[in-house]
């Protein structure tokens, strides 16, 4: 019998969310506080959403990122791919060179998950986009690529194939039901899954996303969504079927607005630990009460925890 089983990393889509800030850091942090450093102590895994609207994020960042995870030696990252190349299509051959220079410093660490290529629901599935799709695969071989469709058009057998054939993996996407969304599936190939949880609010769905005076884009009511106790051990009972054919599976949790995916990564998290308690910042537990109950008992004179200027 078979008894392989393979990592999970459970991570939040980004750490420099702002529902993240009233909730999970500290409120008086240190001066020399970093928000990466901290949140790599109570998870393994992180997607990096600060490159979809830029590739001027470089290799000394990716540096400074593998600096402030370093306490944590199984932490690993997921990138999101540009924007232009996926949403506006206006990519230059010299964003194609800056997106490698920037994953470079993570690939060659060990610490390079895959690179995230999310297209848009309005992505569907014309051979015009193949071709386009196996383009980008040959542009940014070598890495393990994680490709989101949102339309169903793409789910088929003959389409699992084609990701397959051409090296791509294919994202368990979890949308509301509605219009011709992607069903949440359970696929994997080639040693690694990926699930991205969006959240299931169909109601507010297609509300645009709003932006911030100071140029951030925040989430908005599009992914206003807390899972409760049976979607996750259903999703529970998908991961272990992942466990037992990939290496690696990452599972993102995207429902932020009020930092319900944080409330839902520790719960998962718990699940996945045959429910021992995790460690979980106490103004987090005391914002999120339901969290109690699967918190671990923590010094809260330890340093992780201060809350002095």
């Amino acid at each position: 019998m078979d008894t392989h089983r393979g990592i999970v990393y459970v991570g939040m889509g980004g750490w420099d969310l702002e529902p993240f800030s009233k909730v999970f850091y500290p409120p008086r942090p240190k001066r020399e506080f970093r928000k990466l450093e901290y949140y790599s102590q109570f998870f393994d895994s992180v997607e990096v959403n600060a490159t979809f609207y830029s590739t001027s994020l470089t290799a000394d960042h990716a540096r400074r990122w593998l600096e402030d995870v370093s306490a944590n030696k199984e932490f690993v990252f997921t990138v999101k791919l540009f924007q232009g190349f996926t949403h506006t299509y206006e990519a230059t051959h010299d964003d194609v060179r800056a997106v490698h220079r920037m994953l470079e410093p993570l690939a060659t660490a060990g610490k390079l998950g895959g690179l995230l290529i999310q297209f848009p629901y309005s992505f569907t599935n014309i051979s015009e986009r193949r071709m386009y799709l196996m383009q980008l695969a040959k542009a940014f071989h070598p890495h393990r690529l994680f490709v989101e469709v949102r339309h169903n058009s793409w789910n088929s057998p003959l389409m699992y194939n084609f990701f397959q054939e051409n090296k791509l993996h294919l994202v368990n996407v979890d949308l509301p039901g509605i219009k011709q969304h992607m069903p949440l599936t359970c696929q994997t190939w080639n040693g690694a899954a990926y699930f991205r949880l969006m959240g299931r609010n169909a109601l507010t769905w297609d509300r645009p996303f709003s932006k911030h005076p100071s140029g951030k884009y925040l989430v908005n009511d599009r992914y206003q969504y807390l899972y409760d106790d049976r979607e996750l051990r259903h999703l529970v009972t998908m991961i272990e079927q992942m466990r037992l054919r990939a290496d690696k599976t990452f599972v993102v949790f995207h429902n932020d607005p009020q930092a319900q995916s944080l409330v839902n990564g520790f719960q998962l998290r718990h699940l996945l630990r045959h429910k021992h308690r995790v460690l979980v910042p106490q103004n987090l537990v005391t914002m999120f009460p339901v969290l109690k109950q699967i918190s671990a008992s923590v010094n809260v004179q330890h340093p992780l925890f201060a809350e002095v200027a």
